[in-house]
């Protein structure tokens, strides 16, 4: 049955002057999914085999029962232990303690350290005890920290591992709890598996060995991938290690995840998006690719496989390699772009006036005789005199060629848009953003710019 929180309650039944006593238990693995009761613990208590000291410790269980207020359910716990240090319910008693200190610890950090050493306890009695186990792996991350003392690392690590180890066991059909469905049954040991594994993550990282911990956040959302706290805490740690598309795809998954399972709540949902917005923008150098980003990580919460972001300083330094493979293969382009970021630093109009103003260019410069593009404009449509130029991007115009008088219609059919050009010129002026150098009445070896000179007539 369940209480109006909805956890589920286990009756444990206890033999006392010839009666069966219940007493509504609800020790909780998961909260308002399921508890994990000892089996073995209630099979023992039906048959007989466990009884009370006296009518004083049954009357001190009571008092336990049926305190509700948790400050005063520990020290009727105490109170209890005290008298009765060697009961024969120490287990369940032990249960109880851990599920108030549970319960205080959410407000009081000083109830954390005490719940610890009291599920340390519990499992020299009860080494298997999924309950306690899960409070360890719950519980130690957060009384640790950061920086937590190695014991305490110990400990969550060994209770991890036997977390997943025995959970088949654990949440064997069989020992189901009556009255709990089959589905939370399976919800409840796939949150305490997935905890395990976080647990782990944090051990990990708290030992620096980031490869491992990488491995158990993904087993973890691998298991429940319904936890968009988990996909936060994986992003932050990725991001640490500058695995920037990785953790650009968990900042995706947690700021919009809202599906069943632990969400964010509004504002960091929202928060997680604006740090993906920001990253992304800086790590890519723009916002293309970014809704595929979002819509893969909407559905999923691990990246599928080969998932990469192309980063700024990648497609940086493919630009710049293509630039000097083609400066190697091409000397005109080489002077070209040599003579380009000079005008474009903080001394180009200077270098200009001293270097490049009334010079030819190329001029035979290391061996160059013309510089060589695709003609991009050809105005004014009748009796053109400026043709633009595309030297660097064939599609982008660098440079300028003004001609004093029209360029003659047999010129034309070689100087039109989208033909080659090869020419030579003396450098007028340029602009530096965007970058244009013009020159003024440049030759174009093989055609001829200026008409004829005039026939001389026969006398």
């Amino acid at each position: 049955m369940k209480n109006s929180s909805g956890e589920v309650i286990v009756d444990f039944c206890f033999r006392r002057a010839g009666r069966i006593i219940l007493a509504a238990c609800a020790l909780v693995i998961v909260p308002s999914i399921v508890t994990v009761p000892s089996a073995k613990a209630q099979a023992q208590a039906a048959a007989g085999q466990k009884n009370w000291k006296d009518r004083d410790e049954y009357d001190a269980f009571q008092k336990v029962t049926q305190t509700t207020d948790m400050k005063a359910r520990l020290e009727a716990l105490k109170a209890w232990e005290d008298k009765y240090p060697t009961s024969d319910f120490i287990g369940m008693r032990n249960q109880y303690y851990l599920d108030t200190y549970s319960k205080l610890a959410g407000t009081d950090p000083t109830m954390r350290q005490p719940l610890l050493n009291k599920a340390q306890d519990s499992l020299k009695t009860d080494p298997k005890n999924p309950n306690t186990l899960y409070l360890i792996c719950l519980w130690g991350p957060i009384t640790g920290g950061t920086s937590p003392a190695p014991d305490l690392v110990t400990q969550v690590e060994s209770a991890a591992h036997a977390l997943v180890s025995g959970a088949d066991d654990a949440f064997a059909a069989a020992k189901k709890p009556q009255g709990t469905s089959d589905d939370n049954w399976n919800k409840a040991k796939i949150t305490t598996v997935s905890k395990a594994h976080q647990a782990l993550a944090w051990a990990a990282i708290s030992k620096k060995d980031y490869p491992t911990a990488e491995s158990e956040y993904k087993e973890s959302l691998t298991v429940n991938p319904d936890d968009a706290l988990t996909s936060s805490q994986f992003g932050k740690m990725l991001y640490e290690e500058k695995k920037f598309p990785e953790a650009l795809f968990q900042y995706a998954r947690a700021g919009q995840y809202s599906g069943p399972g632990i969400t964010l709540p509004a504002t960091g949902r929202q928060q997680a998006l604006d740090f993906f917005n920001k990253l992304y923008k800086s790590y890519h150098g723009g916002d293309d690719g970014k809704d595929q980003v979002l819509a893969q990580a909407k559905t999923s919460a691990l990246p599928p496989a080969g998932f990469t972001i192309g980063s700024a300083a990648d497609a940086a330094q493919k630009d710049a390699d293509a630039v000097n493979a083609r400066i190697k293969a091409d000397p005109a382009f080489g002077l070209w772009f040599a003579v380009k970021q000079q005008l474009t630093g903080d001394n180009g109009p200077a270098y200009f006036q001293s270097n490049v103003k009334d010079n030819e260019l190329p001029g035979g410069a290391n061996g160059v005789k013309t510089f060589s593009g695709t003609i991009l404009t050809v105005e004014p449509a009748d009796k053109p005199t400026r043709v633009t130029v595309g030297i660097e991007d064939p599609t982008k115009a660098d440079a300028t060629l003004l001609f004093t008088t029209a360029i003659p219609a047999a010129a034309l059919t070689k100087i039109k848009v989208g033909e080659k050009i090869d020419f030579t010129g003396v450098a007028d002026s340029y602009t530096k953003d965007p970058y244009m150098l013009t020159f003024k009445d440049p030759d174009v070896p093989g055609v001829q710019l200026a008409p004829p000179p005039p026939r001389k007539k026969r006398h």
